[in-house]
């Protein structure tokens, strides 16, 4: 079986390069790596091409004419594999421990092959925080109900593995530009019958170092000065859009599943990212999200009946309280043990 590493390239060729030497002391055999990169301004392409020649596995490259985009790009990366499964990582993710491939294999054929899985990430620029999305190994089934259960889990690249015939049957460029192409893919999918997998083991090493120092993060730009206030939604707003949007493809959008989506994003993920930006010290950055989030905003609201969206009007209102009020040590301690509990 081959497996087919999928970068989507886009400048920082540091980064990349750090991250194909850690790859490179994986045992399994049968590895490809598939870079596409997005028109990057760097010497990416004179680096990767010296890089080949020497490199343990084969590098498959190739260079857009012009910028695609982020999602365009991702799909560009797992389209020119020639892999039966494609494991997807971003330029500055690796993948950890020298087994992980060969592991993965066995996993697969231990359970019939199945068509898109998740793993665990142990993320580098934190001193090795595990970022736990998957519960457990093993198959976790299919349909729009486990598709809406696990559609957070495509909210990373890193770790996405797909049955590349079965991502090229649902291969799609109609969300290019959401940033969330990806789980757009990942819920049509599983909604139209894929089997989803996961796997507790981390195999992916997240946010990588360079000489000690991480790159730049959404935390660097969030607004932490009042003069700084600005009205933000997160990007929340074309989750709600693209996850409704595989629903409506799949003819799977009944009233409660649509209520549901809009029912996660307000309980659960709103108030967590309201608490992360006070945890950052961005108080003025959650009162923006709070102003940006107002779900009559929202064009998809308007899909769900009278008393759906006064339920989702109650859950934006008492989530902008509880996460402006609620301690951040509180939200610390008890973030990983929230999680949890909203997977199940």
């Amino acid at each position: 079986m081959k497996i087919s590493i999928c970068i989507p390239q886009y400048n920082r060729i540091e980064y990349l390069l750090r991250s194909l030497s850690i790859i490179e002391k994986q045992t399994y055999p049968d590895i490809e790596i598939s870079i596409s990169d997005d028109c990057s301004s760097d010497d990416t392409v004179d680096k990767i091409a010296q890089l080949a020649k020497s490199y343990k596995y084969p590098i498959v490259f190739d260079k857009n004419e012009k910028n695609l985009g982020y999602d365009r790009n991702y799909r560009k990366c797992i389209e020119m594999a020639s892999g039966d499964y494609t494991f997807v990582i971003g330029n500055d993710d690796s993948i950890i421990g020298e087994n992980s491939i060969t592991d993965l294999v066995k996993f697969l054929e231990h359970n019939q092959y199945p068509d898109i899985g998740f793993c665990n990430m142990i993320e580098e620029r934190t001193g090795g925080t595990l970022i736990q999305r998957a519960q457990k190994s093993g198959l976790i089934g299919s349909g729009p109900d486990v598709a809406l259960s696990n559609y957070s889990c495509f909210s990373f690249v890193g770790g996405l593995i797909y049955k590349r015939e079965t991502f090229l049957k649902y291969n799609t460029s109609k969300y290019d530009g959401s940033i969330y192409a990806q789980m757009y893919l990942g819920v049509n999918m599983i909604a139209n019958g894929a089997v989803l997998f996961s796997l507790k083991e981390p195999l992916v090493l997240k946010d990588l170092l360079l000489n000690g120092v991480f790159r730049k993060s959404y935390r660097d730009r969030i607004a932490k000065r009042w003069k700084d206030f600005r009205v933000v939604d997160g990007g929340l707003p074309s989750v709600i859009h693209v996850l409704i949007s595989a629903l409506i493809d799949a003819n799977m959008a009944t009233q409660k599943r649509m209520y549901q989506i809009f029912r996660r994003i307000y309980l659960v993920t709103f108030p967590h990212w309201i608490l992360d930006y006070k945890e950052n010290g961005a108080l003025p950055e959650a009162f923006g999200l709070v102003a940006g989030l107002n779900p009559t905003k929202n064009k998809n609201y308007y899909r769900l009946n009278l008393p759906n969206k006064i339920l989702i009007g109650l859950f934006y209102m008492s989530s902008s309280f509880i996460g402006l009020i609620t301690p951040v040590f509180l939200f610390k301690k008890m973030k990983q043990r929230l999680y949890t509990f909203f997977k199940k």
